[in-house]
């Protein structure tokens, strides 16, 4: 085998490719809806004292425009995966073992499938097989 020989992107990889592009287009999408969402009367939600309180303006677009900001960073995250960058590899771990950790912060709502996602995504970007694919490109 010529030592210049494409490698073959493992399919786990391409997973977790597929998935950081869902979650920048969520991402994309949620971040413009919550910029717009300031136009007009801002919403309001009940909190745990059975209050009424509206969401500010600044929180509705700090938020949006921070979104939005993730957003394109996930999809610049994509193009590394997909190009086999060791770059890519390490920000996927760490943005993982972030996510894994405030998993346990909403163990009691869905937090655990958080983790178990995040889990799985570590071992599939630190498997041999993807360790030889984000090795070809520094």
């Amino acid at each position: 085998m010529a030592a210049d020989a494409a490698i073959k992107r493992p399919g786990g990889v391409t997973i977790v490719g597929i998935l950081i592009a869902l979650a920048g287009i969520l991402n994309l999408t949620f971040g413009i809806l919550i910029v717009l969402s300031a136009f007009g009367d801002n919403p309001t939600y009940v909190n745990s004292f059975g209050q009424e309180v509206t969401v500010s303006t600044f929180y509705l677009w700090f938020n949006g425009f921070l979104m939005i900001l993730l957003g394109l960073i996930y999809f610049w995250l994509t193009q590394l995966t997909f190009a086999g960058s060791a770059t890519a590899q390490m920000l996927i771990s760490v943005l993982a073992v972030i996510n894994i950790v405030f998993g346990f912060f909403h163990f009691g709502n869905g937090g655990w499938i958080q983790i178990l996602v995040n889990l799985l995504i570590v071992l599939i970007v630190n498997s041999q097989s993807a360790k030889v694919w984000f090795s070809q490109t520094r």
